[in-house]
Order: structure tokens, then C-alpha cells, then sequence
């Protein structure tokens, strides 16, 4: 495109084309060289895409659009009209949507702002101004500067408001949470600093007083004049006194709340930080990439900044946000340690004896005995006066218990209202008494010493209680937030890390253990738990991805830990080996194209559940073949399966097992066979006019092969790619017999030395159909089959549902205490199958082993043909195949004859 247009734009405009078109790599097709191949590759696409696709595509085109149209580049009215065009569909569709974009773009905003550096500094100021500002004002002003301290009061009051807005709209779950709350408490507790709102509260911190006493010369006129009584001034003024200094006790641990919002701005100032490093990290990166790519050669610097930092919302989409377990972690330790720090700023001075009445400071007491000192000394002798100043004192004071004034003790004088114990008082604590004492300290007044004693036993056994409480509080609010936070750490840690280490523990000891995927949503979930899962699912993959051969491969190396070595010497076993191949694949491939995985999988899906079901494991997919194994218990060998009729160390228990497992393995395949024909997902390709057209009357169908025998399990590869399985000529021998399954017109094969093994009804059932030595091997193999008819069972109606799982269709999930005298495929397909066409057969067979060929060639005859469940009359592929051998030789046994042929075929 740059090229069509370079003789049109000078040098510096190609370098702003250039740039603008490298911003939107949609403007162009990919490997488009002209805007027509452009056209045509957006028409290709089209074609293949639903119509949400193209809207979303059109979306991405068309920023690239707009892009080129600003450019220029559209210069025909054809490439107007295809820009119009994209434009128009993005226009449409963003119009859909528009107030519930806007909305999250406002929000988005509002996030940013309130996180950003200006934002965030001036709120740190203002918390840190408002943590100290009322500190401040009273330590280095005068009480004319107090209005301008008051602006700052209101304009951090309006901060915080305005913040607490804001964060209410744009903060997702922020309203009504516990930092909401917090923040809350902050804002408000700044009205404690305004003296008009505290003295509309009724709690005037001057208590209404100036520094000048206006006030009280009011009172002490109102009372002259008779208008008032002082007492209840004094009392209103003590009430409203107590008032305030709760309110400013309050206050300042209120305050306090305020020191946690700079928790909150370290936190996002650390975020921004982490940020802006990363952001320049990958600047740095994507100028180093597109410099070694020669892509900004020849611009100028202002040029490339421009192009490397224009797109700073593609940069941060690689930012690393906080983990979810990270995130709740630190939410919920930060909540309980400012939780934990209120309690203890709340609740100590709670237990300080000075908060009751018991424990009220006696100013009086020093006061008191320096006025009756003062009173005695003065006064020629013991006056009325002096008599009223000690009734005084002792009203003002309490728990006196002895009074001595200048040397004479007045404990009991009956001049007063009063009687002390003196000494008759109960001894007492240090702790449980105070004292007072005064003498006159001008040296050239004779006087004696006075002083005055004060139970305070009743405050200390408070203050004891207090004391006890306080340590229980303190006790408490440890354990409690001991508990809570290794609470939380377990859950959210360690105890999903002490699940990890018992699953992996498990997997080393039984690799295919299966464990349980928990959870919901997964966008939801912590890390830890998707973790857990992962190594779940890790788990599953290895047991389904290795296999059962495979186990002690996975087992061996998560014992060994290090590195990983998939050579591990291989270990003999003794199994029953199944082989299985689709048929016709080849030409279904041709057919099918993209199709075929589909219709691979589907097989799959039958062959494994219904191997799984029956005892078995799958080894290996091989495209249209399939490996299963039926593994014995360690304890029976390959000489308890060689001749199992004529072990007589075989006890029975051993034996029935043998018999059982065969059993389920002649079972699973048979009713694979069934499961074919009953398969709602299998049933479109049959009637799939491409494959009726290549295959007339397609059909899917599949070879079997059974045999038993050892062999040896383990690790096939290198470290670059392992595949666990079983090598043996024993697993060779069951492909040969399903490759041979053509040959004799029969869907199933296997060896005599598998028969042998089933049980004594299953083997009468089974048919010999010949003797032969397998390509590989020079010992006579008996042959037999499983007679079945297929097309006995009926093949989905037109109306089922194509989309029912094989899980909904088999009917191998049932329980049978005798699967091949119940199991409705197995008795469907075995209709039509007499006595008589079997024991005339094995007649035959009988002769033709004998060599007496031509006694054999009139009973197969007879055998070569049979009528169907249907009515139908039908060849048998066994006669036909023995029939075939002997012709070849005019039906004269060769004089070699032992009673056995080669299988030629493989």
C-alpha cells in the first residue's frame, strides 16, 4: 500500500503513514500488499464467520479505518465506501451499548483518578494535617489564629467527603464495607474539631466559658441580684465539664481512625509505583524489539516515544495484579489489626480505676489541709471558724481516717461533726492509703507539722479488679488474634499446600488415583485452590495420557524426585491383550476430511467406556486401532494361565478370578459390536451420502483380536517423548488375529490359549473355527469366534436425539450375575445362532483337522450358508474361509498335513 501511494506523499508525511499504520495493524489485511487483496480477504473471512465474529472483527477493523481515513489512504470511491462500510458496523453496534459503556468509562476514570500520584499525595497530606493540625495549633499559635486552623478543619472535611463519594461510585463492593465504615468514622470524627458543631451537641469544650470569665461575672451578678442560684451554675458548669472532657477523650481515640487511611494511600501509592516500573519495563522492551525488527528506522525520537508509549492500554494489560490469595490475606490481617488496635485504644482506658467515681483525684486533699494550717496558725486559738474550715475539709474529702493539724490530733474532737478511727483503723497497704502533708515553709513562723491519712483500700481492690480484667482483655484479644490469623493463613496457605503435598504423596503411590476437582467458578477462585485443581487435573491427564502401563513409570519418578528419567527397566506381567481396528478407514478419511476426528472420538468413546466398564484399560490409540489390556492380580503368573484345565495348583478362588476377567474381556468386546449398532452419534454416517457414495451401504464396523499371555510393561522412547506400553509376542498375536478377522468373515478372533481361560458356559458358546501358526511364531494357534449377528439390533430411529451421550446409550452399566445370558445386546445379537448350525460345524472342523477333507467339504457345505434372525439367508465366514483352504488342494489334505496351516496374511 506504501508503495501505491509513494510518489504522492513527501517524506515526512510516508513517515506519519507509516506510523499510523503500524499503530493499527488492522488497517490492512495481514500479508495484504493491495487495499483489493484487502477486500477479498475480509470477504474470505466473512464467509467462515458467524455474525457476531465479523461484528467483533469489523470493531477491530474498524479503529484501523478510521486510522487510514485520516490518513488519507482511501483515495477511490470504492475504498470510501468499503471504509464507510466497517465504520458503519462498529458505529451500530457501539451504539447498542452506549449508557452501560459510558458508565464503566466514568467509573474507570474516577478508579484512576482517585489512585493517581496527585490524588494520593494530597490525601496523605491532608490525613497527616489532620492527625496532628489540632496538635499543632495548640502547641505553636495563639488562639487568633484558631479561624484559619478551623478552613483547614473544613476543607480536609470536605476531602474526605468528596472522597468517600467518589469511592462509593467507582469502588466495586467499597459501599457499606469495612473500609467504608472506617472511612466514615475518620470523616466524621473531624466534626470534633469544629467548636459550633460540639457546642450544638451540648458539648462546648470552653464549657461555655471565655478566657476572661464573662461568663461567671454574669452568674455572680444574676445570683447578687437574687435572680439565680449559684449552686446550680456550679452544677450546670461541672456537668457540662465532665461532658466535654468525654467528648474530647473520645475525640482523640477517634482520631486515631484516621492514621489507617494512610494505610490505604501507602497501598495505592505501592501500586502505582509497581506500576509505572512495569510500564517502563515495557517500553523499554517494545523500543529494544522494534529497533532489532527495524521497524522505527529513520524517525526521529519525538516519533518513536510517540509510537511506543501511544498504546498505554495494551502496556498495562501485562501488569501483574495481585493474587487472589495475596489480596484476601493482606484485606483480612490489615481488618484485624486495626480492629484488634481499636479495641485496645477503645477498651484500656476502660479499665483505668480514675474513669469511676472510686477513683476520682482528691484535689482537695492537699488544699484542704493547707487551708486549715493556714486557718490555725493564724487565728490566736482554736476558733469556729477553724472548726468549720476541718468540717469542710472532711466533707471535701473521703475516707479519712486521721487528722493532725500543726502537731494536734483531731481524729476524735467533739468540737467537730466528726469522728476518725486514728489508730483504731485497720491497717492498711501501702497501696491502700494515701496521705497528705503541710507544714509552713517560712522558717520564722513557728508551727508544727500537719498532715491527714485517707483510706483508698476500696479504689485499689477496684483498680486490682481493673488490673485482672485488663490482662484478661489483653490475653484475649492475643489468643483471639493469634487464632485469626493462623486461622486465616491455614486456610488460605498452608492447609491447600498440605492438600498438594498428600495428593502428590498419593499419586507417587498409586499414580492412578483419582481425585476430586472442588470449587465453582473458576474466575472466582483462590489461587491455591486453582492450583490444587491444576494438580488434579495434572494427575487425571498423566493416569489418562500414560495410562495403566504407565503407573510405575509416573510412580517411580515422583518417588526419586530431581530430574526426570523415563528409562526405567520394564517389568514382566501376565494380561489379556485386545486389538482393534476400524474398518474401511482409509477411504472414510478421504470422505470424512475434518470430520474423521469426530468420528474417531466417537468409536473411542464406546471402545473405552465399555473396556473400563469391563475391567480393562486402554493403552494406546493408534489412529484406527485401538490397544486394551485386562491386567491380572500379581499373584497369578504366566504358568497359572498356560494350561488352566490341568493346574492343579490353581486353587478355585484363583481360578474363577482367571475365568471372570476373561469374561469381562470377550464381554466388553462383544458388546462394543452392539454398541456400534446402537449409536445415535454413529448413525449420521451411515446415512452420509459422500461415504454411501465411496462405500455402498456403509457400515461402520471394527476388527477384534483376544489373546492372553506375559509381557513386559514400561517405558518406550527417550527423554524426548515416552510412550508406556506392553512389548511381547503375546500383544503381537492379538493384531494378527484382528487383521485375520477379514479373512474369516467374522468380527471377533481369538486364541485357544484365551479360551481356555473363560468360563466352562462362555466356552460352549464359543465356535473353533480353524488351527494355524501366526506369522512370527511355529506353535499351532487354535482360532475362535464369538458368533454375533449385528444387524439384529435396530438402529436408532430417525427422531432420536443425535446428541445423547454413549454414557445415556450402553447398557453395560447395569448389574449381570451372568452378563452373556442377560445383557440385552449379547442376547439380541446371539438370535438366530442354533445348536445344531454349531455342533454340525465343529464336526466339520473336526475332519478338516483330521485331514479327512472330503467328509469335512460335505458338512461345511452344509455350514456355508445360514438363514438370519431376518429370514435371510446368509454366508458363513468360517465355512467359506475352510472351504477355500481345502480347494485349493482339490480337497486332498497335502501329505505334510499335521493338522495345522500357516497364516499367510499378517
Amino acid at each position: 500500500m506504501a508503495d501505491a501511494h509513494g510518489e504522492k506523499v513527501d517524506s515526512s508525511r510516508r513517515a506519519a503513514l507509516q506510523t499510523q499504520a503500524r499503530r493499527r495493524a488492522s488497517c490492512f489485511v495481514q500479508n495484504s500488499t493491495t487495499l483489493g487483496e484487502a477486500h477479498a480477504d475480509i470477504a474470505n473471512d466473512a464467509r467462515y464467520r458467524s455474525r457476531g465474529e465479523r461484528e467483533s472483527v469489523d470493531e477491530e477493523r474498524g479503529e484501523g479505518v478510521n486510522a487510514c481515513k485520516t490518513s488519507g489512504i482511501f483515495d477511490s470511491a470504492r475504498d470510501r465506501s468499503f471504509a464507510s462500510t466497517v465504520q458503519g458496523r462498529k458505529s451500530t453496534k457501539f451504539e447498542k451499548g452506549e449508557r452501560g459503556w459510558r458508565g464503566e468509562a466514568l467509573k474507570r476514570r474516577v478508579r484512576g483518578a482517585l489512585e493517581s500520584g496527585h490524588v494520593s499525595m494530597w490525601m496523605a497530606n491532608i490525613t497527616i494535617w489532620s492527625l496532628f493540625g489540632d496538635d499543632l495549633r495548640l502547641f505553636a499559635t495563639d488562639a487568633d489564629a484558631d479561624l484559619g486552623f478551623l478552613v483547614l478543619v473544613w476543607v480536609c472535611l470536605a476531602s474526605f467527603a468528596i472522597e468517600l463519594a467518589l469511592s462509593v461510585f467507582a469502588l466495586e463492593k467499597y459501599a457499606g464495607g469495612f473500609y467504608f465504615w472506617l472511612d466514615s468514622v475518620a470523616t466524621l470524627s473531624l466534626l470534633a474539631d469544629i467548636p459550633a458543631f460540639m457546642r450544638a451537641l451540648g458539648m462546648d469544650p470552653c464549657q461555655g466559658v471565655d478566657s476572661y470569665g464573662s461568663t461567671f461575672d454574669e452568674a455572680t451578678r444574676t445570683a447578687g441580684a437574687g435572680g439565680g442560684d449559684s449552686g446550680v451554675a456550679d452544677a450546670g458548669f461541672a456537668k457540662a465539664g465532665r461532658a466535654s472532657r468525654a467528648a474530647t477523650r473520645a475525640g482523640r481515640i477517634v482520631r486515631i481512625i484516621r492514621l489507617i487511611r494512610l494505610v490505604k494511600i501507602f497501598k495505592t501509592y505501592e501500586v502505582n509505583r509497581e506500576r509505572n516500573e512495569r510500564r517502563d519495563s515495557l517500553i523499554k522492551l517494545k523500543r529494544d524489539s522494534l529497533v532489532k525488527q527495524s521497524v522505527v528506522g529513520g524517525m526521529d525520537e519525538n516519533a518513536v516515544n510517540a509510537y511506543v508509549e501511544e498504546d498505554e492500554d495494551s502496556l498495562l494489560d501485562f501488569e501483574q495484579s495481585e493474587s487472589r490469595v495475596g489480596q484476601k490475606l493482606g484485606d483480612l490481617t490489615t481488618k484485624r489489626v486495626i480492629i484488634g488496635v481499636l479495641l485496645m485504644l477503645f477498651m484500656l482506658p476502660v479499665f483505668d480505676v480514675r474513669l469511676y467515681a472510686a477513683g476520682e483525684r482528691q484535689d482537695f486533699a492537699e488544699g484542704g489541709l493547707t487551708m486549715a494550717h493556714e486557718t490555725l496558725i493564724n487565728s490566736v486559738d482554736e476558733t469556729d471558724g477553724f472548726y468549720r474550715s476541718l468540717n469542710q475539709y472532711y466533707a471535701g474529702t473521703k475516707g479519712m481516717y486521721r487528722l493532725v493539724v500543726n502537731g494536734t490530733d483531731y481524729s476524735n474532737n467533739g468540737n467537730l461533726s466528726f469522728a476518725l478511727d486514728g489508730y483504731a483503723h485497720k491497717k492498711l497497704r501501702c497501696t491502700e492509703f494515701e496521705f497528705s502533708t503541710f507544714s509552713t515553709p517560712d522558717a520564722n513562723v513557728p508551727s508544727g507539722f500537719s498532715f491527714a491519712f485517707f483510706d483508698r483500700q476500696r479504689e485499689s481492690q477496684l483498680q486490682a479488679l481493673l488490673n485482672i480484667m485488663r490482662t484478661i482483655f489483653v490475653c484475649l484479644i492475643l489468643t483471639i488474634g493469634a487464632v485469626l490469623f493462623s486461622k486465616d493463613t491455614n486456610a488460605l496457605v498452608l492447609r491447600p499446600l498440605d492438600r498438594m503435598v498428600n495428593k502428590i504423596q498419593a499419586m507417587s503411590e498409586n499414580p492412578l488415583t483419582q481425585f476430586e476437582i472442588t470449587g465453582g467458578d473458576e474466575n472466582n477462585q483462590m489461587e491455591t485452590r486453582l492450583l490444587e485443581n491444576s494438580i488434579c487435573r495434572i494427575c487425571s491427564l498423566l493416569a489418562v495420557g500414560f495410562g495403566d502401563a504407565g503407573s510405575e513409570i509416573i510412580a517411580e519418578n515422583m518417588k526419586r524426585g530431581g530430574a526426570i528419567d523415563p528409562m526405567i527397566p520394564g517389568k514382566k506381567m501376565v494380561a489379556i491383550f485386545g486389538f482393534c481396528d476400524i474398518r474401511q478407514f482409509t477411504d472414510t478419511t478421504e470422505v470424512l476430511q475434518e470430520d474423521i476426528m469426530e468420528f474417531v472420538n466417537t468409536i473411542a468413546k464406546i471402545v473405552h467406556v465399555e473396556v473400563h466398564v469391563h475391567g480393562g484399560s486402554a493403552n494406546k490409540n493408534i489412529g484406527d486401532a485401538f490397544l486394551l489390556v485386562w491386567k491380572f492380580p500379581k499373584d497369578i503368573s504366566a504358568e497359572d494361565i498356560s494350561d488352566i484345565s490341568n493346574c492343579a495348583h490353581i486353587d478355585e478362588h484363583k481360578r474363577r478370578k482367571i475365568q471372570m476377567i476373561a469374561d469381562n474381556a470377550l464381554a466388553s468386546f462383544v458388546t462394543i459390536i452392539g454398541a456400534l449398532r446402537r449409536s445415535a452419534r454413529l448413525q449420521r454416517y451411515r446415512g452420509n451420502e459422500a461415504l454411501n457414495e465411496r462405500i455402498k451401504n456403509f457400515e461402520v464396523k471394527m476388527g477384534f483380536g483376544l489373546h492372553a499371555g506375559w509381557a513386559i510393561e514400561g517405558a518406550i522412547g527417550s527423554e524426548h517423548k515416552v510412550d508406556a506400553s506392553y512389548l511381547s509376542p503375546n500383544v503381537n498375536i492379538s493384531a494378527r488375529l484382528e487383521a485375520a478377522t477379514k479373512q474369516f468373515g467374522v468380527p471377533l478372533l481369538f486364541t485357544g490359549q484365551f479360551a481356555s481361560l473363560l468360563s466352562s458356559s462362555v466356552q460352549h458358546e464359543s465356535r473353533q473355527i480353524d488351527c494355524v501358526t501366526v506369522k512370527g511364531s511355529l506353535h499351532p494357534v487354535e482360532l475362535y469366534t464369538f458368533d454375533v449377528r449385528p444387524e439384529n439390533i435396530a438402529a436408532p430411529a430417525a427422531d432420536v436425539n443425535l446428541h445423547r451421550t454413549f454414557e445415556e446409550e450402553t447398557l453395560s452399566f447395569m448389574e449381570y450375575s451372568d452378563e452373556f445370558k442377560q445383557h440385552p445386546d449379547i442376547l439380541k445379537m446371539r438370535e438366530g445362532i442354533s445348536a445344531d448350525f454349531l455342533q454340525d460345524f465343529k464336526r466339520g472342523l473336526r475332519h478338516y483337522v483330521a485331514g479327512e477333507w472330503s467328509q469335512a467339504k460335505e458338512i461345511l457345505h452344509t455350514t456355508r450358508t445360514y438363514v438370519t434372525a431376518q429370514g435371510e439367508r446368509a454366508l458363513d465366514g468360517p465355512s467359506e474361509s475352510l472351504l477355500a483352504v481345502m480347494k485349493k488342494h482339490d480337497f486332498i489334505a497335502p501329505k505334510t498335513w499335521k493338522g495345522y496351516r500357516e497364516l499367510t496374511e499378517k
